[in-house]
């Protein structure tokens, strides 16, 4: 390989636009560039490195092995970049308070095992939780954030997806093992508790798409108003309850939780993060949506957050 001290890094941004389109014409249009000066910049990055970046294939380009090296690196290496020229810009103002609502399940779940990172790293934000009944979050006046699951679009506010929502059942390991372990068919979970935070219509449906539409009246119920109450009975053993992966991501992990089987039900809605336009001018606000879309992995919102 060249001297890489002389690497024309401007060319970086246009190859990471060409590779993403596999299309200098396209590239061009998005960087408002000529397709020759896109063709132009992308010779000198190959030049530089000694590698062709970019074959012939019909009448179009594709990667080469090493371009396709190369984008992998460069495109997630250009986003952090802007992503922390744009938080530091946002340092110079970016403490106060900052007012958050969301739903207890989402609080006691997520949000409490998550929000001290963001806190140690914004010491100058001073962040206040507050409890709300997912169905008036998006009402909330008075807030800079909220987060509530459901379809999306409401009305005069912005809005992003964080997750879609689908639940399967979780437990213990120790529980898993009590009914059967590997072995243990859908029919095992009504050994158990059933844990429910609705009137037990998930698990019915649950246990009809696994082609036991009956089995849910042959097990033991337990019912709670919040679902952040049965996930923490579960992880406390009491008996089996139908998680989100977003919900229960860091039992997962730690494997406090497994889960007991791999079918999963949709619920029809996902977790949105909701703001208003008066809160993303403040700084605040605008570096926790970044840090909440990134945990996310919510690359174009977070983008498109970037541009308003």
């Amino acid at each position: 390989m060249k001297n890489l001290r002389n690497l024309p890094l401007p060319t970086l941004r246009t190859f990471e636009a060409a590779a993403r389109h596999e299309s200098l014409t396209k590239a061009a249009e998005e960087l408002n560039l000529t397709d020759s000066a896109v063709s132009h910049q992308i010779r000198r990055l190959e030049d530089a490195l000694g590698y062709v970046l970019f074959v012939k294939s019909g009448r179009g380009l594709v990667l080469s092995e090493a371009g396709r090296i190369l984008a992998r690196t460069v495109g997630g290496a250009l986003h952090d970049i802007s992503n922390t020229a744009l938080r530091l810009a946002d340092l110079e103002d970016g403490g106060g308070k900052l007012e958050i609502a969301c739903p207890p399940m989402f609080a006691n779940t997520w949000l409490a095992k998550n929000l001290g990172q963001f806190c140690q790293d914004h010491p100058s934000i001073e962040c206040h939780i507050r409890l709300v009944d997912n169905h008036r979050v998006h009402e909330t006046k008075d807030i800079d954030i909220g987060i509530a699951f459901g379809n999306g679009g409401w009305p005069d506010r912005w809005s992003a997806l964080l997750a879609q929502v689908s639940v399967a059942p979780v437990c213990t390991p120790q529980l898993l093992q009590r009914i059967g372990g590997q072995a243990a068919i859908p029919l095992d979970l009504c050994k158990t508790l059933l844990l429910h935070w609705d009137d037990g219509a998930e698990w019915r449906r649950w246990f009809s798409d696994a082609g036991l539409p009956e089995a849910d009246r042959q097990a033991r119920h337990l019912y709670c108003n919040d679902l952040g109450i049965a996930i923490d009975l579960a992880v406390h053993g009491a008996g089996v309850a139908l998680v989100s992966d977003t919900l229960a991501a860091h039992d997962l992990k730690r494997n406090t939780l497994v889960k007991a089987f791999p079918l999963a039900i949709d619920i029809f809605g996902g977790w949105h993060v909701i703001s208003f336009d008066r809160s993303l001018k403040r700084s605040a606000a605008r570096l926790f949506l970044r840090w909440l879309l990134t945990c996310f992995g919510r690359r174009s919102s977070l983008e498109n957050l970037l541009t308003t």
